[in-house]
C-alpha cells in the first residue's frame, strides 16, 4: 500500500511541476510590442545596414505594427478576422517602409520576406 500510495505522489509531484514549468513558459514568451519591434529593428540593421535617422523610423512603424498586432491577438474576433487584419497591418507596414528604405534597401528587404514567407510553408 505504502509503495502506491509514493507511486501516486510522485506522479501528483510531476504534473504540478509539468503545470509550473508551462505558466513559466507562457509569461516569458510575452514580449511587450517595444521589445518585439527592437529585436525586429536590430535583425533589419543587420540585414540592411540602416542609417541612423532610418532605425529610428523603422522601429515607430514596428512598435505600431506590433502594438496593432497585440491588440488583434487579444481581441475576441475569430481566426480568419485576424488572419485578414494581419495582412493589413504587414501590407501597411510594406508601405511605410517603402518610403523610409533606399529602393535597393527595399529589394533586400523584400527578397528576405519572401525568402522567410517560403520556409514557413
Amino acid at each position: 500500500m505504502k509503495k502506491y500510495i509514493s507511486l501516486f505522489s510522485f506522479i501528483a509531484l510531476f504534473f504540478v511541476g509539468i503545470q509550473q514549468s508551462s505558466a513559466q513558459d507562457k509569461s516569458i514568451s510575452k514580449e511587450s510590442p517595444e521589445a518585439i519591434a527592437k529585436k525586429k529593428t536590430y535583425e533589419m540593421n543587420n540585414l540592411l545596414v540602416l542609417t541612423g535617422e532610418q532605425q529610428g523610423s523603422v522601429y515607430k512603424v514596428l512598435v505600431d505594427a506590433e502594438n496593432n498586432i497585440a491588440a488583434l491577438n487579444e481581441s475576441e474576433s475569430n481566426i480568419t478576422t485576424i488572419q485578414k487584419n494581419k495582412a493589413a497591418i504587414y501590407d501597411l507596414v510594406n508601405s511605410r517602409l517603402k518610403g523610409i528604405l533606399t529602393p535597393e534597401q527595399l529589394r533586400t528587404y523584400m527578397a528576405s520576406t519572401e525568402k522567410t514567407m517560403e520556409n514557413k510553408k
